[in-house]
């Protein structure tokens, strides 16, 4: 065999090994969750959980590193321009499927950027008000809301969040005004409510739960397609007359695009073993969020079939992250 093609199969042979090779290499190093979100957040909550089970199996440190501001924007944007190899997101809707749509738009594009790994909870989106406000359904929400054109007001947990989106859906469906006040996340959001100086929100169950105990705040209904297995008793906003409505809050994990294959699925086989272990999917549900599972190709596809959906609703609303 001339030497030129013995070398050039020697090349042709490292360069399919190389790749399995990196992967069992990894992790050399402390792993980092980033987290768009305060400590303290529902999305906070899954990572630590995950990060907990997975630093073991690993053999390595999972730390979280929460970094919150403009409705997820600046977590996101620091994962997609990260490239040391153990460096990841746990994203949520806003960021993901809604703030690229918005203008100015942000620093990152989704598909280029990230590589889906894995689909990891959804959780029940409320509707919740303060508890001194006179009504107890969304029918008498609506009511109120159209006698009185601008006179409530609605917190999310940041422009182009989930949260605002669903309020925007809801105005658009029920044909009332109320005007928006953006907190810095799901805990702010959510204190504000419990202390007054808004009169409702949508929110992850796991946010207001503590509020709801303590007698500060009630629910409506939650904003996903079907009842939550996490509080049953809550009619959906399409029983509540609003057929179709569906935003249900989700969270997942992503690989910066220049992630090797695979690793994203090493982790995504690691991170889908942890998620339904009975013990994680029982506390993660008593927090009102419920474990899922998906390939990174499912997870993809949902990313986009969100983007495309909420695409309407900013048209309508006129968001814009300024």
């Amino acid at each position: 065999m001339p030497r030129f093609i013995r070398a050039f199969l020697s090349l042709l042979s490292l360069l399919i090994v190389f790749p399995a090779l990196a992967a069992d290499a990894w992790p050399s190093k402390t792993i980092r969750f980033v987290v768009p979100t305060a400590a303290g957040s529902s999305v906070d909550l899954v990572a630590r959980v995950v990060a907990d089970k997975l630093g073991p199996m690993l053999g390595q440190t999972v730390i979280v590193d929460n970094k919150p501001g403009a409705g997820g924007v600046i977590g996101v944007d620091a994962v997609a321009r990260s490239n040391d190899g153990h460096t990841f997101l746990l994203g949520y809707n806003g960021p993901l499927t809604v703030s690229p749509l918005l203008k100015p738009k942000p620093g990152y594009d989704v598909q280029r950027d990230f590589a889906p790994i894995i689909l990891a909870v959804t959780q029940p989106n409320v509707l919740a008000v303060r508890s001194d406000l006179n009504v107890n359904s969304v029918k008498e929400l609506v009511k109120l809301a159209r006698s009185k054109p601008g006179m409530l007001d609605y917190a999310s947990v940041g422009v182009g969040s989930l949260s605002n989106l669903s309020m925007e859906y809801l105005k658009m469906q029920s044909d009332t005004y109320m005007v928006h006040i953006p907190y810095n996340g799901g805990p702010a959001a959510a204190l504000a409510l419990g202390k007054g100086e808004v009169h409702l929100l949508f929110a992850a169950l796991s946010n207001v739960q503590p509020l709801v105990k303590a007698g500060k705040i009630k629910l409506l209904a939650v904003s996903n397609a079907k009842r939550s297995l996490a509080a049953p008793e809550l009619p959906t906003l399409a029983e509540s007359g609003f057929p179709g409505f569906d935003a249900t809050t989700w969270n997942g994990f992503l690989a910066p695009a220049s992630t090797s294959p695979e690793i994203v699925q090493r982790l995504n086989k690691a991170i889908g073993q942890i998620l339904a272990e009975p013990e994680i999917r029982q506390r993660l549900l008593l927090a009102g969020a419920e474990t899922t599972s998906s390939s990174p190709e499912q997870f993809a596809a949902l990313l986009k079939k969100e983007t495309a959906a909420w695409a309407k609703v900013i048209e309508r609303s006129g968001l814009k992250l300024e």
